[in-house]
């Protein structure tokens, strides 16, 4: 190996390392403090009447987990080399079943709340009885069921896998062996995680604006009250469609990668293109987090009634604050 090559295989590694922390640390740290204000929000008495919220509240508590406890533990893995998955192998297991399933289960749940908007603007009485709280709570527990029976196969298939590094050494990592299950997680990464609940959520997304617009018609546009609980679905829509936008940007760079990775699984490869291949891996992987830890920031900016309560928590934070200073200063002097 000439020492061009080698050099630029040094750069590329460090430039990886280097960035995917600096990615990873900006999602754990503003993606930590997005997601406990997203819980405080929607545990508000204006919004946690609302089955949709609901939705948002359970995705909610699966991406903070995936952010502030699985995401950390693979900064560790990533960027300093601490991996205990390489020499203990249920560790190796549970941690990948884990992700799968937190980041799973909080894009699915974005999927039943645009359902649940679709039932909720409909013209028929009998379809918007299907959006309550109640049929939102079994929905749930449900869907949480099938997500963790259906990544079992996580749990069988990955293993201590002994597999040559960016530069040709042999090293053990936790992954799944490049056999018909590598290809088959790219594609079931694509699929379930990634194309199949987006689609379901633009879908849903779209006919729910066709009933919203078709109310216009059935509905006095005059009556206030129809005016706010338009005005709420319209709002609801926003964040759900930006957030679906976000998914789609964020995790399918990672699916594609897998793919190509599983179809030239058994080329000759330079220890060049290894390196080039696990700076861009690196890098999918580490983009993913963003599509959970950015729903926040995507729902302060397309949603005003949640703007509304947030404003109302920073304000009260606010207030207990100089209450704290005030009555501070009373007792020194």
């Amino acid at each position: 190996m000439s020492s061009s090559v080698t050099l630029t295989i040094n750069q590329l590694s460090q430039a990886s390392s280097m960035l995917v922390l600096v990615l990873s640390l900006t999602s754990v740290t503003l993606g930590g403090i997005g997601l406990i204000f997203n819980i405080l929000i929607f545990i508000r008495p204006p919004l946690r009447r609302e089955p949709c919220v609901v939705y948002f509240f359970w995705s909610t508590c699966f991406s903070l987990i995936l952010i502030l406890i699985l995401q950390p533990v693979r900064i560790l893995a990533v960027s300093f080399g601490i991996d205990q998955t390489t020499f203990n192998l249920g560790l190796c297991k549970i941690e990948w079943f884990a992700i799968y399933v937190t980041r799973s289960a909080s894009s699915w749940f974005i999927v039943l709340a645009c359902i649940d908007r679709f039932f909720h603007s409909s013209a028929n009485a009998r379809v918007r009885r299907m959006s309550t709280l109640k049929t939102a709570r079994i929905s749930i527990l449900v869907m949480t069921i099938i997500i963790f029976s259906i990544h079992i196969h996580s749990i069988i298939y990955y293993q201590t896998v002994y597999q040559p590094d960016r530069f040709g050494n042999i090293t053990p990592s936790c992954s799944p062996e490049k056999s018909f299950y590598y290809t088959f997680l790219g594609l079931w990464n694509m699929v379930v995680y990634s194309l199949f609940p987006s689609s379901l959520m633009l879908l849903f997304g779209l006919l729910t604006l066709k009933n919203i617009r078709q109310q216009r018609f059935i509905i006095p546009a005059a009556i206030d009250h129809n005016q706010t609980i338009r005005r709420t679905d319209a709002q609801l829509l926003r964040m759900l469609l930006a957030q679906v936008i976000f998914i789609i940007i964020f995790t399918l760079p990672l699916s594609i990668l897998q793919l190509y990775s599983s179809f030239t699984g058994n080329f000759s490869k330079t220890a060049l293109q290894l390196a080039q291949e696990s700076f861009a891996f690196r890098t999918a992987s580490a983009l993913t987090y963003f599509a959970h830890s950015s729903t926040f920031y995507m729902y302060t900016v397309t949603g005003t009634i949640f703007r509304t309560e947030l404003f109302k928590i920073v304000r009260r934070c606010g207030r207990t604050i100089r209450n704290i200073v005030s009555t501070n200063r009373g007792e020194i002097y």
